[in-house]
This record gives C-alpha cells, structure tokens and sequence, in this order.
C-alpha cells in the first residue's frame, strides 16, 4: 500500500545486516530485476546495503540526506525507487517513532532464484511485458540449467557417516545449544510472502475442468496453476470457454501438461491487441437490463449510469485501449505493467479498476496513467470501501460541496461539459435506439447544467490533489 508516513531528509533510517548476495543471487538481480525496477531502484538497492548497520541498534541511525548524498538525487525521486524496491519484493519499509524522532527501518531481501523468478506469475509477466517475446526467452533459456546425463555414470558419493563420527545420542536428542540456534535462527527467519489471493467466485472451474478434461489436458497441473489463470483472465477478460481453448493450444498431446511461460506468451500476444475502435468497442458491448447498486443508480444521470455499465462489462484492457484510441493516444507498456500490478493486488474489483483508468484519464485529463496517482486513488477507494462503480461517482461527488462559480475552473478555462467519451455516447445511442444524428438531443440543457456541475466538483477536488 502507498507510504503516508512522513519523509524529510533529517528523517533517520536503520539498515539491518542482512546476508550477501551469491553470484546466482547478483545475476538475476541484474538481469531479472534491472528491468523491473530500473537503473535507479538498482542503485538504491545498493545503497541500502553499504548502510547496514552490523550491531542492528536503533539508537545507531543515519539520515536519508546522506542517502541522497550517496545516489545524488531528491528525496521524491528516492521515494520512487524505493517504491519499485517494495513491489518487487526486494525490500520492506517500516516506520516507527521513538525519544529520538522519526525513523524507517529498511529490511532488504535477496532476489528469488531464477526458478522461482520464472514460476511467479506477476514477476514472470512483468518481465514479459518490460522486454518483450524474444528478450524474455533468451533469459530463460540463459538461466536454464543445461544436465548432464548421468544414466551410464556410477554414484561413488560418500555418506556424511563414512567420514564423521557423529554421536548417535547427540544426534536423536540435540545438545541444549543445538535447540537454542535453532529456535534463535527460526524467530529471525522473515515470514512468507504470499501472492495476493483472488476471489474467484466468477470463474467457473467446473466448467473449465470439464472442457479441458475432454481436450486431456491434466486437471492437476491446471489446478496448481489456478492463480496464473485468475490472474490472466480478470487483466483480459478471458472466458472459461476461451481460457480453456488456450490452455489446450499449450498442453502436449501425450503427457497433457502445459508449460505456464507457454500460456503467457500465448495470452501476451493473442490480447495485447491494438486499440479497437470505438464503433466496434460499442457493438461489443451488450446493454445491462439491471443494476445492483438501485440506490446509487438512481442518483446516476443517464450518461453515468451508461459508464457505470461499461466498466461493469469491459475488462480493464479494453477499457484502457477503448479510452486512449478516443483520445488520439495508445497503451503504453507501462500502462499495461500498472494494469497489471494493480489487478495482481486482488484487491480492487475489474470495474472500480476501470472507473480508477476513467477518473485518471478523463476527469484529470492525464495523457497516461502514473502510477503514483494510480496507487494513491485506489488505495483510497479501498479504505473507503469502494466495491462498485456507483459508489465510485457517489464518492466523487460527494467530497465536495459545489463552488459559487461551478462553471469555469481557477484558470478560467471553462469545464467540459461532457464527461462521457464518444464510444459511451455511441453505446447510448444503441440503447435509446437514436440515430447518431440525434446526438445532440440526447440530453437536455437542464441535464448538461446538471453534469457540467457535476464535473466542476470533481475538477474541484483534483486540482486540490494536486
């Protein structure tokens, strides 16, 4: 989650000891990570180890200013990189006030070995995404291990009791000061971390299961791999039907397993598409008959609750892809990396994701998403239980009380008076059966004062975020 916590250069900072990185441990540093997290959070990783501390005292503190010394940059710019430290889980900020002030304590972890690297679906697919196809299968195959064949080789290893003598009493009950490292060593140990938790109430497995067992695909393998396809299909909105034809275009026709990186590639380039266009976004797009939320709704004009529609029904690609082509501009892959990571936190639903990619790029009229605004928005939204797209335009509107002059921003610039995009107002024509020459008589004059004071309110509260 984003850092609220005050930051200031005086602000001290303690660095833990923490073990050296093996050859093994550098070489995906470099080679995984680096791309990841950039030059940057690289050197700040780096840093951070010259500034461990060997006694782990609190009281022995330094202060970031001499860490900006060091990496000669401003502290937002270090906040950034030590962000990207975070998510890529090389690192774990703490935050702690004492007699002396205020302090973060800065815990660094060693990288995943290349295996494991490869075998973390977010990791794997962020990589995928940063470097592309073909980039992405060299570091495979240069972190692969190459065995040797060892079927005509004899084992003549020696057994630890062929060249020791052990106490076999000591061995069944350990000495007091065996136990007591253990249990010390055990308490030191950092706790897991576990991969963001989907709910998954909207897939259908069984159905899944059953078309993939008639393709002899093996269900085992499907079922370990049961967050790599969560995750897949809420970033795309891949059906049970469509994932299970992916799935089988991967799977060997004789063992029926499938390789993950396999299904990856597949799904990166069969829906990484270009923007499709507007017309086409709104024929796509099937009209809902009902609403959940009846009691925000009814707030809703009729052009919002036709937004609130579709990001109900568009996956957050399509909604993003479908946003940008009506702005003249395209996905950049660093959109698709923030798209990705937010959806891989589980902790947003697809169509407040969505509302988040809308309030970003058409209420602050950002050319891309950053991720910065992205975070602190839906962490926001989060805390305060935003779960629906309702509640997302209620939440909006009701920050603000409305100015005197609603009409026209600080910098004079009169307000839009549309908040609906092209392909939205397209999608209403299709609903109200309207000719698209009637456009203009959609809403009322009453009805665009009304959204056009809307909009004023939530032009209000960006630029007081900003």
């Amino acid at each position: 989650m984003p850092n609220d916590e005050p930051l200031t250069p005086k602000t001290g900072l303690v660095v833990p000891q923490a073990p050296a990185l093996s050859a093994a441990q550098q070489a995906v540093l470099a080679e995984l990570y680096l791309p990841l997290m950039g030059p940057l959070a690289y050197s700040l990783y780096a840093a951070l180890r010259s500034l461990q501390s060997s006694e782990n005292e609190l009281s022995n503190r330094r202060s970031h200013a001499e860490l900006l010394g060091i990496l000669n940059v401003d502290l937002p710019t270090v906040l950034a990189a030590r962000r990207k430290l975070e998510a890529t889980g090389l690192l774990r900020s703490y935050y702690q006030q004492d007699e002396l002030g205020a302090m973060y304590i800065y815990q660094l972890q060693a990288p995943l070995l290349a295996l494991q690297f490869f075998a973390d679906d977010l990791l794997s697919v962020l990589l995928l995404d940063t470097v592309g196809e073909l980039r992405y299968q060299q570091l495979a195959g240069d972190f692969a291990a190459q065995p040797i064949d060892l079927t005509a080789a004899k084992d003549v290893t020696a057994n630890i009791l062929d060249v020791f003598h052990v106490d076999s009493q000591k061995v069944t009950t350990p000495p007091l000061s065996v136990q007591k490292v253990r249990a010390q060593l055990a308490a030191n140990e950092p706790a897991e971390d576990h991969s963001p938790v989907f709910s998954d109430d909207d897939f259908d497995w069984q159905l899944l299961g059953q078309i993939l067992k008639q393709n002899y695909v093996d269900l085992k393998q499907v079922a370990s791999s049961r967050q790599l396809i969560i995750t897949e299909s809420r970033v795309y909105g891949i059906s049970e039907i469509e994932m299970a034809k992916l799935i089988s275009e991967v799977a060997s026709l004789t063992t029926g397993q499938f390789d993950e990186n396999q299904l990856k590639l597949l799904i990166a380039r069969r829906y990484e598409r270009p923007a499709v266009s507007s017309q086409q976004v709104a024929t796509e797009a099937t009209v809902a008959t009902t609403t959940k939320d009846n009691k925000a709704s009814a707030q809703l004009s009729t052009a919002e609750q036709q937004l609130v529609t579709y990001a109900k029904q568009t996956a957050p690609y399509d909604f993003l892809s479908a946003l940008k082509q009506e702005k003249h501009g395209f996905v950049t892959s660093g959109e698709n990396r923030l798209v990705h990571d937010l959806i891989g936190r589980g902790v947003l639903p697809n169509a407040v994701i969505n509302m988040v990619i809308y309030y970003l790029l058409q209420n602050r009229e950002l050319a891309a998403l950053n991720r910065n605004l992205l975070e602190t928005v839906a962490n926001d939204w989060q805390q305060h239980g935003i779960t629906t797209p309702e509640a997302a335009l209620m939440y909006l509107k009701q920050r603000k009380q409305p100015r005197s002059t609603p009409t026209r921003r600080k910098n004079n610039r009169p307000t839009r008076k549309e908040i609906m995009p092209k392909w939205a107002q397209q999608q209403q024509q299709t609903e109200s059966g309207k000719q698209p020459a009637q456009t203009g008589k959609q809403i009322t004059a009453a009805q665009r004062k009304q959204l056009a004071d809307r909009l004023a309110k939530l032009e209000t509260n960006s630029e007081k975020e900003d």
